[in-house]
């Protein structure tokens, strides 16, 4: 990866996180010196930084991605497999009534794996440093024009220009704002707290999750005696889990989950962020594109947000790589209404999913509570319903 030594490219990327990476990485690897990148990122570094401490699961879709990229080992030597997922529904903090268990398995292959986020930042950002084709400047955008035939970008005193803008800069997307692009959108009056913790009884890859009246709270496996746990609560409940003591909080840990981990014995790394729901209302216009965090966001209690962006950049790429192939325009409406009408169902069907199974079982609606069994314990009767469910969160249905 160079610095930009020249105003110009067939593509601007705005962000430099995961999505962005692998969309870069993917359009360099399948079209060499043929394609020419800017990345922008408002960061100064250009190492990922030390404070990214949050797990990622990683379906079958994104291994396939990886493997296709050559850096599957990679990524693999760094990731943790699920085996098995739990997901139960308890009617109170103590009392669980129903379970479902899942044989994490897609044709005896693995479905899915945990990653720290700062290990598969590291290894993907080493790839691109490699290539010379992808230039990184670290700037703020103050203003886009979108042309017929070009954008350009203004970034302090310089303009540069391309035939295709992609927004990749997550939720809080600079893009976004400047642009005025509209979103369906609301807020799910929850926060969800993250920490890694440390156990005394090997977790045995299960990730666990458990649907409680004041919003999920799930485990995921990052080794032998490590967990990564994502607590989502009603707002009603934020004051009192940020003012939890770690004394507490391992207890209530522990509550749910002590027959899969023993004791807690370390928290470390805890932080609270708001969760929301938004999803623009095209992915594209004129010579500009959505993808990631940018163009979706959704509830993370299935944890598949990194997933379905990188879906949207594997379909992205598809189109990219063609219209170059045969000496085609990239920026041309043709090429992104085809991105968007292919991208959408799958974007629409697992936001709303999640959205509907979060709002059903993150009550206190006690009529409600035989409905929420009825359904877990419907689905751990069917073993081929099981394998649906399972496949379906892998994303290897998705075609592109």
């Amino acid at each position: 990866m160079n610095q930009l030594n020249n105003n110009h490219s067939d593509i601007i990327i705005v962000g430099n996180g995961i999505t962005s990476q692998f969309l870069a990485l993917k359009l360099s690897k399948m079209l060499g010196n043929r394609i020419r990148l800017i990345i922008i990122d408002k960061q100064k570094e250009d190492n990922p930084s030390s404070e990214y401490v949050r797990a990622l699961s990683i379906s079958l879709s994104t291994v396939n991605l990886c493997k296709s990229l050559g850096i599957w080992e990679l990524v693999k030597s760094k990731a943790h497999p699920i085996n098995k997922i739990v997901i139960s529904h308890s009617i109170s903090d103590e009392k669980k009534t129903s379970f479902l268990n899942l044989d994490n398995r897609v044709n005896e292959e693995v479905a899915s794996y945990v990653i720290n986020e700062t290990a598969l930042r590291e290894i993907i950002f080493q790839e691109t440093s490699k290539l010379s084709n992808i230039n990184l400047m670290h700037n703020n955008i103050s203003e886009v024009k979108l042309g017929s035939d070009q954008i350009s970008v203004k970034v302090n005193d310089q303009i540069l220009t391309s035939k295709l803008l992609v927004a990749g800069d997550g939720r809080k997307s600079i893009i976004k704002k400047l642009l005025n692009i509209k979103s369906v959108s609301w807020d799910y009056n929850q926060m969800a707290l993250s920490c890694l913790i440390k156990h005394t009884k090997n977790n045995e890859n299960i990730a666990v999750e458990n649907f409680l009246p004041t919003g999920p709270i799930a485990l995921l496996p990052i080794g032998d005696y490590h967990s990564s746990v994502i607590w989502s609560v009603n707002k009603n409940k934020i004051d009192e889990v940020k003012n939890i003591s770690i004394g507490d909080l391992k207890l209530t840990i522990e509550e749910q989950f002590k027959n899969y981990i023993g004791e807690v014995i370390a928290v470390d790394n805890s932080s609270f962020f708001e969760l929301n729901f938004s999803i623009v209302r095209k992915l594209y216009s004129e010579r500009l594109v959505l993808i990631g965090d940018a163009a979706h966001s959704i509830h993370p209690l299935a944890g598949q947000g990194t997933n379905l962006g990188l879906r949207d950049i594997i379909c992205l790429s598809e189109g990219v790589i063609e219209a170059i192939k045969y000496g085609l325009d990239i920026g041309t409406t043709s090429y992104l209404q085809d991105y968007q009408k292919k991208r959408m169902p799958d974007i629409l069907t697992s936001a709303l999913t999640y959205d509907g199974i979060n709002r059903l079982y993150s009550n206190n609606i006690g009529g409600l509570n035989p409905l929420k069994d009825f359904a877990i314990n419907l689905a751990e009767s069917i073993p081929f319903l099981k394998k649906s469910l399972v496949k379906g969160g892998s994303g290897v249905n998705i075609r592109y």
